[in-house]
């Protein structure tokens, strides 16, 4: 219990470090926030505004932050069962409500796929999400991002609960894919939902749906 609740704090902790808003702001004097649409302070916004480079490498620490102290956790601590769930979900709530941003942080996708690695060893979970977001991204293509990530987080969480056999890996991947859908839904991409495939475009359009062949 003891390390449970340390790990978890460690966790939220390491999960708040905003690297993808504090490198670029640091080392180049920019403010991610200013420079985009959305206003996130997180990774794929870095690589927009600080170029490629400074970008990966906050995706890349982003994606550590969680991944650590949950790899420590089940392989050094031996931490299992529901007393994992907690320590799971803290980085993604570190990191989108991160109190050295005044707990208006980002919107933790990076931040969901460290989680999911650090938990490789006993779940293969982050492979629903990553084949999700390919699919939606190449094949059926969901515009605008936001749009793609929610439905790919609906998709492979509804995946998981049906077919991940730890119910603490299905608790705190729903926990995870609501924080990070909250935060999206609370802050989306401007623009219609478009859904293509092939030359079909289906367009939701403020409530409207229209269908077009191209």
């Amino acid at each position: 219990m003891q390390s449970c609740i340390t790990m978890t704090i460690i966790g939220f902790f390491a999960g708040s470090l905003m690297f993808s808003y504090f490198i670029p702001k640091w080392f180049l004097g920019i403010d991610i926030r200013e420079n985009t649409e959305d206003g996130n302070p997180g990774s794929t916004n870095a690589i927009k505004s600080a170029g490629v480079h400074i970008g990966l490498l906050c995706m890349f620490l982003d994606i550590l932050k969680a991944f650590i102290p949950i790899y420590i956790s089940i392989n050094y601590l031996n931490i299992s069962g529901l007393y994992l769930v907690p320590i799971i979900a803290a980085p993604s709530a570190g990191h989108a409500f991160s109190p050295f941003m005044g707990f208006k942080g980002g919107k933790a996708v990076s931040t969901l796929y460290g989680s999911l690695l650090g938990i490789l060893g006993i779940s293969r979970a982050v492979f629903f999400i990553a084949a999700l977001m390919v699919l939606f991204k190449t094949l059926i293509v969901i515009k605008p991002d936001s749009a793609m990530v929610t439905v790919s987080l609906i998709s492979a969480n509804a995946a998981v609960l049906y077919y991940e056999p730890l119910y603490e890996v299905k608790i705190a991947v729903t926990l995870i894919c609501l924080i990070v859908s909250y935060k999206i839904l609370k802050n989306p991409n401007k623009g219609d939902i478009v859904v293509s495939i092939w030359n079909l475009h289906i367009i939701f359009d403020e409530g409207k749906v229209k269908v077009r062949h191209i």
